[in-house]
């Protein structure tokens, strides 16, 4: 009786761990979650072009270089 009921736990438990590592390894697809990642990824997109086009219209130095000469 008692093999039986070992029997029956170890099996138990390893369906317990299957179902635990297949939601674990899977995920959960929640709609927030990907809503929240697609906005993030939207808003760093829009970051990088504000980035890119800030750089690119920074107004160059109006000052020339003075090279000293050598001692």
């Amino acid at each position: 009786m008692k093999s039986k009921y070992n029997s029956i736990t170890v099996k138990l438990f390893t369906l317990i761990m299957g179902i635990f590592l297949a939601v674990t390894l899977l995920g959960c697809n929640d709609p927030i979650v990907a809503d929240m990642e697609a906005e993030h990824r939207r808003l760093g997109i829009i970051a990088k072009q504000e980035l890119r086009q800030s750089l690119s219209t920074f107004p160059t130095t109006s000052q020339s270089k003075v090279l000293y000469p050598a001692p």
